[in-house]
């Protein structure tokens, strides 16, 4: 009887230890899929980025926002890095007019500074950030090719001022009309 007792006691103690060893893989499987959800609900890759002070560094140009404005990272705009900045700040000299989802895209009706991102397959259609009474250095017949500079009107530099932004035509005291998908950008030659 007592071997009887001792079996009985071992089945039961190897059975416990089954049960014990499967309960633990379960909840270690649940925890490793309960990180695994919320590191993916924290990290979702279309959340879009968040427009603050010159701490964002844009790596993947389709995380941009349209109205949102960008400085080159370095002494020109050769450098292929981007910080998002706030508008206001007056080293943001361009805006992004449209966020294109596909490089061999074309941007709307404008005369646009286009960077490509062939890493994430999207491109940005840059417009200078202007409001009327900005002074810029820039090519206004070419403004793909042109260094997009804001600077204070006495700058030696300063080669246009904005004399407005309009919806459709510019002042007669505009010298340039620089058309863009919902406005047109009106200059005058400073120098």
């Amino acid at each position: 009887m007592a071997n009887e007792v001792a079996e009985r006691h071992r089945v039961f103690a190897a059975i416990i230890r089954r049960v014990v060893v499967r309960q633990t893989v379960m909840v270690c499987v649940l925890a490793v899929l309960a990180y695994g959800v919320l590191w993916w609900f924290f990290t979702n890759d279309d959340a879009p980025a968040p427009k603050t002070a010159e701490s964002l560094f844009l790596t993947d140009y389709s995380k941009a926002e349209k109205g949102s404005c960008v400085r080159f990272n370095g002494p020109g705009e050769n450098d292929l890095g981007l910080t998002l900045i706030d508008c206001e700040n007056q080293k943001a000299a361009l805006k992004v007019g449209t966020v294109l989802t596909n490089t061999s895209g074309e941007c709307p009706r404008g005369d646009y500074k286009v960077l490509r991102d062939t890493r994430h397959n999207a491109a940005l259609c840059l417009l200078p950030n202007a409001a009327q009474g900005d002074c810029f250095e820039l090519d206004a017949d070419d403004l793909q090719r042109s260094v997009v500079s804001k600077f204070d009107c006495t700058a030696p530099r300063v080669n246009v001022q904005v004399v407005g932004v309009e919806k459709e035509s510019c002042p007669a005291e505009a010298e340039l009309g620089v058309p863009y998908e919902e406005m047109t950008l009106c200059l005058r030659r400073v120098r």
